[in-house]
């Protein structure tokens, strides 16, 4: 979703906090865990490269950005 020069993206149940740590880990409510995790790392991955306020990479791992969303 974009407003103005803001973007927001709604992960859902795509992310969850251990997935930062783990995102090879299942929450047991995906039907396709291979396929689950390739989205899980593809959306981590494309919000640390644009600069979204969500997800920061450390390393080899990713860190979620904590933050106030004023809508």
């Amino acid at each position: 979703m974009t407003s103005g020069g803001d973007q927001l993206t709604f992960a859902g149940d795509a992310l969850f906090p251990v997935a930062f740590d783990h995102p090879d880990w299942q929450n047991g409510f995906e039907h396709d865990p291979e396929e689950a995790t390739r989205v899980r790392l593809r959306l981590m991955r494309e919000a640390a490269a644009s600069g979204e306020i969500l997800v920061a990479v450390n390393g080899d791992a990713f860190r979620w950005v904590a933050t106030v969303w004023d809508y």
